[in-house]
């Protein structure tokens, strides 16, 4: 790992033991707070993948991988609203070379929604106000979308919550129906499909935070939870999985941390981390019994979001076809 990766690691850990760890409750319970959002901003994480000309921190992809990783491990919201700003909006703002956008999302003076449903590739009927509805991100004051006919749009608006509604996951983003009031056409479906193709290895990076972060919960409970004055990690069913769990765990990130992984292995690996994302959280939640359904545990957060984040941004058949592609140096897998 290089000495930037190192400092970045070092930097997110400090900055989730202050500013999140104690708050990872209040984030799922009353969203992301606004103090914490300006931290972020002045930590430099949104923006930290561009380069330093377009006003960004112009980090290589292993630091910004290791951000992401951090930060999923303590708020799953958190990271997801940091990567849906930097590699998708960011990335997508940079294609069309809209540098004054750019350096407004950097400052914190613009947040975007983001209509999920759209981004997965699922169908949603628009209100007869034209809203975007069940968009991430309920104080945003601009979007991008996804559009039926499959272009891409951005533009200015209001963000209005979803009032007695709890979505699935990502509850730190918050859900609204957004209401815009401009519209720009700044990219296609396909623009879109290769921006997450690029960001395999920070997919990834969510997904193996998430695991992780449900992992280490489990550890703790089942080293102190006592059934029949034993702990539970003496009994062999749960040791073993945990065993398991961990391994499978460790040798995935030996690859996320590896500077050296070209396109294919993240490719390979965004499919790994995004199965036991699944796997592990499900257990985790297993394992804490009754409790692991109680939010004060702070387990059930992981599932939710490890389930919300595979419909959303996960697209197996898709990225399995441009991997069948890369193994076979052509088209394949098309029958």
């Amino acid at each position: 790992m290089n000495e930037q990766a190192e400092l970045m690691r070092d930097t997110v850990k400090e900055f989730a033991d202050k500013n999140l760890k104690d708050l990872a409750l209040k984030v799922e319970r009353e969203g992301i707070p606004d103090a914490v959002k300006e931290k972020i901003l002045e930590q430099g994480f949104v923006g930290s993948n561009l380069p330093v000309e377009m006003g960004g921190a112009g980090l290589d992809s292993l630091s910004h991988r290791l951000m992401l990783f951090e930060l999923a491990k303590v708020s799953p919201s958190v990271a997801a609203y940091v990567f849906f700003h930097n590699d998708v909006v960011l990335k997508q703002l940079s294609s069309g070379n809209k540098k004054d956008l750019i350096q407004s999302v950097i400052s914190g003076k613009d947040s975007y929604a983001l209509s999920f449903s759209r981004l997965s590739g699922e169908k949603i009927e628009d209100g007869s106000n034209g809203a975007i509805r069940r968009a991430l991100n309920e104080k945003a004051n601009r979007y991008i979308e996804l559009d039926a006919s499959g272009t891409i749009f951005a533009g200015e608006g209001k963000a209005e919550p979803v009032k007695n509604f709890k979505p699935l996951g990502l509850r730190g983003m918050g859900v609204c129906d957004f209401l815009p009031s401009s519209k720009e056409e700044c990219g296609t479906k396909e623009d879109l499909e290769n921006i997450l193709a690029v960001s395999s290895g920070d997919i990834a990076a969510l997904f193996l935070g998430i695991a992780e972060g449900a992992v280490d919960k489990a550890i703790e409970y089942t080293n102190v939870r006592k059934t029949f004055n034993e702990p539970l990690k003496n009994y062999e069913p749960v040791a073993f999985r945990i065993a398991e769990l961990k391994s499978e765990l460790e040798m995935l990130k030996f690859v996320l941390f590896d500077e050296g992984s070209d396109e294919i292995r993240m490719l390979m690996l965004k499919d790994l981390s995004a199965s036991l994302s699944r796997k592990a959280t499900k257990y985790a939640l297993q394992f804490h019994g009754g409790y692991g359904y109680l939010e004060d545990f702070g387990v059930e957060k992981f599932y939710r979001d490890s389930v919300a984040l595979n419909a959303i941004i996960y697209r197996p058949v898709e990225d399995k076809r441009i991997l069948a592609s890369k193994i076979y140096f052509g088209k394949s897998g098309f029958i």
